[in-house]
């Protein structure tokens, strides 16, 4: 009796202990490159933090997180009226250079390694550059194991 006691309360508190943990919140990672991109590799990498894009038609969502690793990027994601696509626009703080990024995330049902089009300015403001933007998995975020 004492044993089967013993052996209910571990399993409890091994529930207990996994019902305790953080879900963790959705996040949507872009990585911004090309030949003519003014971003590329870790520069070009965004991790919005508790984002997904929006489900419904018309509907935006407000987009924060990090960029190239350690600065901040702040934007909006809006679905078109029409449900074809998504359009994301941020603006971004690298390394105390500031930087724009947009991409027309399209279809607007697209998972990771699905690529798409966009374009960047990082530095300068002059003309955008033209960029491939993946939706990539969020594990390959630089700076982390």
């Amino acid at each position: 009796m004492k044993r089967a006691r013993l052996v209910l309360a571990a399993g409890l508190a091994g529930s207990l202990a996994a019902a305790s943990l953080p879900a963790r919140a959705a996040e949507l990672c872009l990585q911004f490159d090309g030949a003519s991109c003014a971003l590329s590799g870790d520069t070009g990498f965004f991790r919005f933090l508790g984002a997904k894009l929006p489900k419904s038609p018309k509907k935006a969502v407000a987009l924060h997180g990090r960029a190239c690793g350690t600065g901040v990027v702040t934007g909006t994601a809006v679905r078109n009226a029409d449900d074809t696509l998504v359009n994301v626009a941020a603006t971004f703080v690298c390394d105390a250079t500031p930087g724009l990024v947009s991409a027309a995330i399209a279809p607007a049902t697209t998972g990771i390694g699905s690529a798409h089009t966009g374009d960047a300015s990082f530095g300068t403001f002059d003309l955008p550059t033209s960029c491939t933007v993946t939706i990539v998995d969020c594990a390959g975020e630089p700076g982390t194991p």
